[in-house]
This record gives C-alpha cells, structure tokens and sequence, in this order.
C-alpha cells in the first residue's frame, strides 16, 4: 500500500540497453530508500532478465510518424490511449515523481505527468537531444543530460551517464596495451541489438591483416546468433586466437582485458569504455536518428579518446590500416586510455538519485 509518506516513483526507459541500463542503475539506487519503485518500459524491454524479474508495467508506443498518413493516424491514436494507460496508472499507483531516459516510450507518461501536475525529471544519453526528451524538454522541472548540452539547452544539469553497477568497478581499472603475454587484446561489441556491420562482415576484414599482426591478436567477438559458427571458423582456419559468443554474461572481465573496442557509437557503450579507462574505434550507424551516434562518437574523436570510422570505412581500406597502426603504437594507446579517464562521471547515478529526492510532490 502506498502512503503519502513514501516516494512513488516511475522509471521509464524504451526498450534498448541505452535506455535500459542508465534507469536501472538509478533505479537499483532506491532500493533501500523509503520508496515505492515502478518501471515502464516497452516489449522489447522484457528481453533483459533484470527487467523482467521487476515485473515491469508495458506500454506501445510509436515514434513520430511524418510521411504517411495512414501511420500518423495511427500513431496518433495509439498516443492517446497509451496516455489514457498512463493517467490511470500514475493515478493508481499514487506517482509522485516521473523519471524519464528516452524514446517514444515516455510520451505518455510525460504527458499525462503535466495534466496531473506531477514532477518530472529526464535524462539524454546523447550528444543530440532525442525528439521524446525535445519535445518536453522546456515543460519540465529537471533536465539532466550525459554529454555537455549547455550550449543549446542552458539549463541542463550535465551528470554523466549512469552505467550498470558491476560496470562502475572499471573505474579502477589499469589500462595495459598489451597483454602479460604480449598480446593485442580486441574486444568487438555489437551492442544490445545487434550489428550486422560488426559481425561476420567485419570478421571477413579482420583476418585480411598480414601475418605478424594475426599473430599478436586475441579477439573477444560479440556476433549475431545466426553469424557465430561462421564467425569462430573464419578466426580458426585464419590461426587468429578468439572468443567468439552471442552475449558477453561477464563483460566487465572482457573490458578489463581490452587492448582496444571496436562498437557501435551508442551512449552506454561510449561511457563504459570511458570508465574502463579503454580506447575505442567507433563506427556510428549511419542512419541513427539525428545522427547521434556520430555526434556521439565525435565528442570521443575530439579529445583524442577514440578513433572515429563511418560504416564504409569497413570495407575500403581505411580500416586495416587504422587497426595495423594502431596496434604497432601502444603509447598512443596509453594517451588515449588517459583521455578517456578524463571523461569519467563515476558518479552520475548518485548524482540523478540526489536530483530525484530533491522533487516536492506538486500533484493537487
């Protein structure tokens, strides 16, 4: 039973690890706080076991829809019911204060917050601010962001990202270039969905380096299910030691190990090799909303923490050669290792619990 005494508190994330994992880091924060805990999320979010063991309350959402009528229609539509959805449950469930980290997810929570004139606090993970947080963004009280978007958006509170908790232990982390038996140590992420561009396509890639640099690697290889037996036998008919799995259960032990990452630019990526303290390749999706992936990987790129690549770089050249260079440099390595250490926000989760227990309740 919920009393008047406790804070009642919505979390809402899409169903993304970028959304995921920054809410439950902040949400886990509350466990022992004198607090009703609630979590929305969408299908997708079911897949993470985290999630699905708090027994989440599920919502459909569409994005914004502009070219065809027939899905505005729809869109539209399903945006009212779901905020209908939304004003009954914040109702219910006596919701105080609404804690939103992106996509289309938390629209209607968001609206039906200001018709019930309940507070609300919101998180971009972006270097770009998504269209969900952009469209409430002037309308609510508190404005937290990961990156520094103070020079379009003032008023945001700039935190950091909150990463998973058995990630914040990257903190003390000693990046070596090398591993004690000289080996160059390539961790491959393909992120929570999948990355087509860094399977078995990037795979092809990789064994085209010459010899004596094969010979130096050991690779941990995050692939797509269906590309993982293709995957393990091109390493293995190339005499390239790796690890080749669907899912790392143990990342933090795979980022500790790293010489260098090769991911997707998404922002959780980004800030847990930046606490791994572990220099990264990006290659951003070419057509992520806003380009924020680029945006993202660009601010990496800019303080000389990590190498930006477009998708087609893959295939042309430019990355074979990046990679063999970057290899044959460790003290380049160790420089971008102290730039990512630079950028650290290890505190970014405590940081948003504070701004959440600091909302009075202005529901009426």
């Amino acid at each position: 039973m919920c009393t008047s005494t406790q804070n009642n508190i919505l979390f809402v994330a899409g169903g993304t690890g970028g959304h995921i994992f920054p809410a439950l880091s902040v949400y886990n924060l509350f466990k022992n706080v004198n607090s009703n805990l609630y979590f929305a999320t969408d299908q997708r979010g079911i897949k993470f076991e985290e999630v699905s063991k708090i027994n989440p309350f599920l919502i459909k959402a569409l994005g914004f829809e502009r070219k065809k009528l027939i899905k505005k229609i729809a869109s539209l539509i399903l945006l009212i019911l779901s905020t209908i959805k939304a004003v009954f449950f914040i109702k219910k469930n006596n919701i105080k204060i609404i804690v939103g980290f992106g996509s289309y997810v938390q629209v209607p929570f968001v609206l039906a917050a200001l018709v019930l004139k309940k507070n609300v606090i919101l998180h971009e993970g972006n270097a770009v601010m998504g269209k969900a947080n952009r469209l409430f963004w002037k309308y609510i009280k508190v404005r937290t962001s990961a990156f520094n978007l103070k020079e379009h958006f003032p008023d945001t509170i700039q935190v950091g990202m909150p990463i998973r908790s058995q990630l914040l232990e990257l903190n003390k982390n000693k990046y070596k270039p090398l591993s004690s038996k000289g080996l160059f140590t390539l961790l491959i992420l393909g992120g929570s969905q999948g990355s087509s561009l860094l399977s078995y396509r990037l795979a092809k890639v990789i064994v085209k380096l010459p010899k004596k640099l094969k010979d130096k690697l050991i690779i941990f290889h995050q692939v797509r299910q269906e590309h993982l037996l293709n995957v393990k036998e091109l390493y293995d008919s190339n005499y390239i030691k790796s690890n080749v799995v669907s899912f790392f259960k143990d990342i933090k032990n795979y980022f500790n190990k790293a010489s260098l990452i090769v991911a997707r630019a998404g922002s959780s990526t980004i800030h847990e090799s930046i606490m791994a303290g572990v220099p990264a390749m990006y290659v951003p999706i070419k057509n992520s909303v806003g380009n924020h992936q680029y945006e993202n990987a660009l601010v990496l790129k800019n303080n000389d923490a990590a190498w930006l690549l477009k998708e087609e770089d893959i295939d042309n050249g430019i990355f074979i050669k990046s990679i063999s260079q970057i290899i044959n440099n460790p003290n380049l390595l160790k420089k971008f290792s102290l730039n990512n250490r630079r950028l650290r926000k290890p505190l970014a989760a405590n940081k948003l619990k504070k701004l959440i227990l600091s909302l009075e309740d202005k529901s009426v």
